[in-house]
């Protein structure tokens, strides 16, 4: 019995020893033979990924360091504060550098320019240029404009190696179409050489707070911190913007980024480099608020015009000299409609200084027209101040006015940041007054009321009693704006 058991233990395990070894493999199948729709797509992957990398060989990875004011002695360092200090002898600490990141694109391989955004070198110590073919070289720059954060960046070392190099073409922007698809380039969160795919989401954003000037292309092509300067380009490989900035509660891209238009980019970067700055056009103007149903009525307005409303003519300047004045409301620059003030700004603001314009504007319901040369943007504020006058103050309208004097009125200026030394200062407002309804609060400096000066109470008191509505020009903190006070 014991034979027979050892027997058959010995065949099965050499059963099993002779067999051969199982082993699984997936079958292969061919790929799916699909219709000319399936080919096309196929094709366009195949266009986009050739595409980037052409593209790719153009962008420019920034780097930038800063040196900081090294802390005064017995200044506390919040980091000290939770995790102790970093240097025991805080009164020997060196300036330190802080690095920051961002992107550029060449436009001029021969020269070695570089087009990048203002804020991604603005204050830089040291800039550092890491292309394509993994060379590294300083850069200087040739030109800034903080106004449309473009800046212009030259590779320091002329015989810089330029082999796996390109340059792009700024294409233009204002032939783009909403829906065009789009890639964006740079360096999100400091990964070089990262591209997303988007379409153009809206064209002319403006109102954005991310610069004074320009309008944006708004993309939903991911774009992240590390990406500011980089190129947005067509599926021809043009530049039609320079990524610049991004909505984002979390500071990570939501599918909302802004680039700066490339005719822009274009108009700016040309002027850096020819002249080292940007000589922008100045009308002379300051602007009111936004026209609302009050203001036109109060102006005569035509209904369904729009325009920017003149609070103040600069004296001597562009629009002084073409005969504009408070009130004035611009509707067309050149035969274009300017819709409101920033419009306006940016259609005069982005014009070179000694431009001709063409101004049609409104002026007590009527439609004028004025000639204007541009003057260069003045570095300096160009309001002028007089003296005040000294009566009692008196209350019309729900309103207690003064006339305004620099002496009496000191802790007024300073509170308010007020500028002018002429008109009656609005010391009260009465609570549910027409004064109140119109937008009007103490600090305020009352300058005219339907378009008369106003230099003391009894000025405004004639006015008041004469008019079922008045048109008020006014200061409130530096800036010219207009309320509507009805009887």
């Amino acid at each position: 019995m014991k034979t027979s058991y050892f027997l058959l233990t010995a065949l099965i395990s050499w059963a099993l020893s002779a067999a051969p070894a199982y082993s699984y493999d997936l079958p292969s199948t061919k790929a799916i033979e699909g219709s000319n729709r399936l080919k096309q797509l196929q094709a366009i992957s195949d266009g986009i990924s050739e595409l980037s990398g052409e593209a790719a060989k153009s962008v420019v990875f920034i780097s930038v360091s800063k040196i900081m004011k090294e802390r005064p002695y017995g200044a506390i360092d919040p980091f000290d504060f939770f995790f102790g200090p970093r240097n025991p002898y805080p009164q020997h600490r060196q300036k330190k550098q802080k690095a920051g990141v961002g992107s550029g694109f060449i436009v001029d391989l021969n020269k070695g320019y570089i087009i990048t955004n203002n804020h991604v070198i603005e204050g830089a110590a040291e800039i550092s240029l890491k292309l394509a073919n993994d060379k590294t070289y300083i850069g200087k720059v040739l030109g800034t404009d903080k106004n449309t954060d473009v800046a212009v960046v030259q590779i320091k070392d002329k015989n810089f190696k330029r082999k796996g190099l390109a340059q792009l073409t700024l294409g233009n922007s204002d032939t783009l179409a909403v829906g065009s698809l789009v890639l964006a380039l740079g360096a999100p969160f400091g990964l070089e050489t990262s591209i997303s795919f988007g379409v153009i989401s809206a064209k002319g954003r403006g109102n954005l707070n991310i610069t004074n000037l320009g309008n944006f292309l708004q993309t939903d092509a991911a774009i992240n911190p590390g990406n500011s300067g980089g190129p947005l380009i067509n599926m021809r490989g043009e530049v039609v913007g320079m990524n610049t900035a991004i909505y984002s509660r979390s500071g990570s891209s939501a599918g909302i980024g802004f680039a700066v238009p490339s005719h822009l980019v274009k108009k700016i970067a040309t002027q850096l480099i020819n002249k080292g700055k940007v000589a922008r056009g100045y009308l002379g103007v300051q602007l009111a608020q936004e026209i609302d149903e009050d203001i036109a009525s109060a102006l005569n307005l035509p209904k369904g015009v729009s325009g920017a409303i003149v609070s103040r003519v600069e004296p001597g300047g562009p629009a002084f000299k073409a005969g504009l004045r408070d009130g004035d409301v611009i509707s067309k620059v050149d035969g274009k409609t300017i819709k409101n003030r920033e419009n306006l700004t940016n259609t005069v603001g982005l014009l070179p200084a000694g431009s001709k314009i063409k101004i049609k504007y409104y002026r007590d319901g009527q439609l004028k027209s004025s000639q204007a040369t541009l003057a260069e943007f003045p570095s300096k504020n160009m309001a002028r101040r007089g003296k005040g006058s000294q009566k009692p103050g008196e209350a019309y309208a729900g309103l207690t006015l003064e006339p305004i004097n620099p002496k009496k009125h000191q802790n007024w200026i300073s509170q308010f940041s007020i500028d002018s030394r002429k008109g009656l200062l609005v010391t009260e407002v009465a609570a549910d007054s027409k004064a109140a309804a119109s937008g009007i609060r103490p600090g305020d400096v009352l300058i005219k009321a339907n378009r008369k000066s106003l230099r003391s109470p009894g000025d405004f008191t004639k006015i008041y009693k004469k008019s079922t509505k008045i048109l008020i020009q006014l200061e409130r903190s530096g800036t010219y704006r207009f309320a509507s006070l009805r009887k």
